[in-house]
């Protein structure tokens, strides 16, 4: 477990498509973007399914953007098992390098940094602490401290580039909060990010935990950034995908109604168009 952690930690960071903390999606094939997925094991073989990446000779095209994996609803005697479907993305970055792109999110970052978040009164963080203790019993220190390391190369963001010139889509777990916009660097996405970027007041940091976006700060942050239209997770959205401001998506996988947007990397989407394009993920079969 803690070599998959390592080689995936250098998978994310040599990727030739990165530039500091942004992966730059090229083609051939589909990008299946997904939002955030919570150790929903159903819904990521779906993922894998719909991108061609659910057996080990996988030689399609299509890659997967995976973010915020870790963390679901249930656990077992108090513990948080999901460091396995953690292991599961960052065995599939390992073994597809360039077809796979896992986001720097918010619950991957609090692990990394042991902060509380709270679900009905109980620390997830905790917990999925006594999950790897109990999973790993002596070589635990091991395999967190690779994961460690795996989640600090995590990217922030991708982004396509249309041939016609036309401005592309930017994928990131959030956007900072309106509070925190005029504080925040977009440059940060061009950079690899430092631990002061990574903490509380950095542009990292923000980006990851950000909510309640209006139309100023998707409107800065896209003319800042290049592009036409932004998609995100991190927040909730019952049917799979909620409409913010007038060029923003938010994405969920992690429940029945989850969805993924199968996008080119080539091509110009407006965000209606984004949504016309969006799969259910209850409709691809895994039998």
């Amino acid at each position: 477990m803690a070599d998959t952690f390592r080689a995936a930690t250098a998978a994310a960071r040599d990727d030739p498509r990165r530039n500091g903390s942004t992966v730059h999606l090229t083609g051939p094939g589909r990008i299946w973007v997904t939002g955030d997925l919570h150790d929903h094991t159903l819904n990521y073989r779906r993922i894998l399914r719909a991108a061609g990446l659910d057996h080990p000779a996988a030689n399609g095209h299509d890659q997967v953007l995976l973010q915020e994996v870790i963390h679901g609803p249930d656990q077992i005697n108090g513990m948080d098992l999901s460091v396995r479907m953690l292991a599961r993305c960052a065995d599939l970055k390992r073994r597809f390098p360039q077809r796979v792109v896992v986001l720097q999110s918010n619950h991957e970052l609090a692990q990394l940094r042991g902060e509380r978040i709270a679900k009905e009164g109980v620390s997830v963080v905790e917990a999925f602490e006594q999950g790897i203790n109990f999973l790993y019993g002596d070589q635990a220190p091991d395999v967190r401290d690779a994961m460690h390391g795996y989640l600090q190369a995590l990217p922030l963001a991708a982004r396509t580039h249309p041939a016609d010139g036309r401005p592309g889509v930017l994928m990131t777990h959030s956007l900072p909060a309106p509070k925190h916009i005029e504080e925040f660097d977009p440059g940060v996405l061009d950079r690899d990010t430092t631990d002061t970027d990574l903490s509380p007041g950095g542009s990292a940091y923000a980006l990851v935990w950000g909510r309640y976006h209006n139309l100023k700060v998707t409107g800065e942050l896209a003319e800042a950034w290049g592009v036409g239209a932004l998609v995100v997770g991190h927040q909730p959205a019952d049917v799979g995908w909620k409409a913010v401001a007038e060029n923003t998506l938010i994405l969920a996988s992690d429940h029945g109604h989850g969805q993924a947007l199968p996008l080119d990397a080539y091509q110009h989407y407006t965000r209606d168009e984004l949504i016309a394009a969006l799969v259910p993920l209850a409709s691809v079969r895994t039998d």
